[in-house]
């Protein structure tokens, strides 16, 4: 017996157990939708929006979501626990809705005795709850929320803040969240993006600090700073992680003084860069674990309509900085774990306009590691949920910076022949650049789950992008290149476990 399969058997609550079951239930009902991933993880029912508040607490590690289940309209927080980061347990939902209208984003601070949460309720303000126990289902929200209300907004003077979705923290004058996202009364979508920072020493009374970060920095006109996500990420250097209302996940990395309480950028980078909402990732939740990784989820959002389900999140992912500071990417190790039926393949040589088929290769809950040797190819790259005859199929891309009009590779997952489905939303290709130089090789790690492709490009760059083929043979992977020749080396595949019962 594991530990987290011990753990789950001190459940005796007849409420906690009927949850459990209902879930169980869901799942398998649900099972029947060949989009339904296989190893990302997804709402045993109804509709999941942002992550809030993992952590990792004696041992486990907790995702909690907004979740509203069948029937229900109001926004919950939905709870799952894992001991490795991948093979998660339904919980029974953590946090209901009751002074406020519904419990929007948040995030966690685990301290050596409790978890504690705040969290944004709606029409009220932010909030905060705790709990101490092995599994964190006892939480106990506190008498006085909202700590922070919503401050009415005054259309002459302005205010001096409105709260958002918050963050928290501590420091050793107390503890600190970070709240989003109206500047002098303005909500940031219609003037520069903004956090507010506020204090306090009990959790019960909290004074408003100032503005963390107030900056168009690098951020298109109109774009916010929501649900934030504030840890220190390695070199002495701290990352704001958030969501963008306009343009989806992204952050900032840079210096925070501790004196001033003034977060100041040196860069920024995005994790969407396609279109916000159809289809790929939206909103973070970050913590640091037990081994001080820097770990973040995101969810990712449909491009299809509601089938009993909406919603699910990417793979873990461990945010890191290099000897010059520049960021790192990589899905954590731990998903190594689901690997299995490997096969490695020699090296390809791919002409210009040439397809080669890599029929060793096939399936839609699959790894897929190589690296490419561009040559002076224009794009080189390979196709993954293809059908046998090419009709359906989700292309992955690397174009050399040589060829780029800026000087700037980019990498590019297209979907615009994914599906031969009449029922789904239209979008243009996830399109991001990548710093590479000339002579580097392309190391990609490609992860298909039934309805999503998630890349990791030379752990620089992270692309992710819904997709839903219609037939049972879109299962093929091919490899191509146009304007050159371009060399595949180290091939290797490995079907993935399913961490669901009933998708096995």
């Amino acid at each position: 017996m594991s530990f987290l399969e011990d753990r789950m058997k001190s459940i005796h609550s007849v409420e906690h157990l009927d949850q459990i079951n209902r879930w169980q239930s869901s799942r398998e009902r649900l099972s029947a939708d060949k989009h339904r991933p296989q190893y990302h993880f997804s709402p045993p029912e109804n509709f999941m929006n942002d992550p809030n508040g993992l952590c990792h607490w004696n041992g486990l590690y907790h995702l909690f979501y907004q979740f509203s289940p069948d029937g229900v309209d109001r926004v919950h927080w939905g709870h799952a626990v894992s001991e490795d980061l991948v093979r998660w347990k339904d919980l029974p939902i953590a946090l209901y809705p009751d002074q406020e209208n519904d419990c929007f984003s948040g995030q966690t601070l685990v301290e050596d005795s409790r978890v504690i949460a705040t969290y944004h309720g709606t029409q009220s303000g932010n909030a905060i709850a705790t709990a101490n126990d092995d599994l964190l289902l006892e939480w106990e929200k506190h008498p006085d929320n909202p700590v922070i209300p919503i401050v009415e907004i005054d259309e002459n003077s302005g205010s001096p803040y409105r709260v958002f979705d918050p963050c928290i923290w501590k420091e050793e004058d107390g503890y600190y969240t970070l709240s989003g996202v109206y500047k002098n009364g303005v909500r940031s979508i219609d003037c520069e993006g903004v956090d507010h920072i506020f204090r306090s020493s009990d959790l019960s009374d909290w004074e408003y600090v100032g503005e963390l970060i107030s900056s168009d920095y690098n951020t298109e006109p109109g774009e916010d700073y929501a649900v934030p996500n504030f840890w220190p990420i390695g070199n002495g250097k701290y990352m704001l992680l958030f969501f963008s209302h306009k343009r989806g996940g992204q952050y900032f990395v840079g210096n925070y003084d501790k004196g001033s309480h003034r977060f100041t950028p040196d860069y920024h980078g995005r994790f969407n860069n396609g279109p916000l909402a159809i289809g790929s990732l939206h909103a973070p939740s970050a913590t640091i674990d037990e081994r001080g990784r820097f770990l973040a989820i995101f969810n990712v959002k449909e491009s299809r309509e509601p089938q009993g389900w909406v919603g699910m999140m990417t793979l873990p992912t461990h945010l890191s900085l290099d000897t010059d500071n520049l960021l790192l990417v990589r899905p954590v190790p731990e998903l190594e774990n689901l690997r299995v039926d490997h096969c490695a393949i020699p090296d390809k040589t791919v002409s210009t306009g040439q397809e080669q088929l890599l029929d060793e290769i096939k399936g839609n809950a699959i790894e897929i590691s190589l690296k490419i040797d561009p040559g002076s190819v224009h794009e080189a790259g390979i196709n993954v949920l293809r059908s046998v005859d090419g009709q359906e199929s989700t292309r992955i891309s690397f174009f050399p910076k040589g060829h780029a009009r800026f000087g700037t590779a980019l990498l590019q997952i297209d979907g615009s022949i994914s599906s031969k489905r009449s029922d789904l939303v239209p979008r243009t290709p996830e399109i991001a650049p990548i710093d590479i130089g000339d002579d580097d090789l392309v190391e990609m790690r490609i992860f298909v789950d039934k309805s999503i492709v998630e890349i990791f490009v030379n752990e620089r760059q992270w692309l992710t992008l819904r997709a839903y083929p219609d037939r049972d043979d879109s299962v093929g992977v091919s490899l191509f290149a146009r304007g050159g020749s371009a060399t595949f080396s180290d091939i290797e595949a490995w079907r993935m476990e399913s961490i669901w019962p009933e998708l096995n």
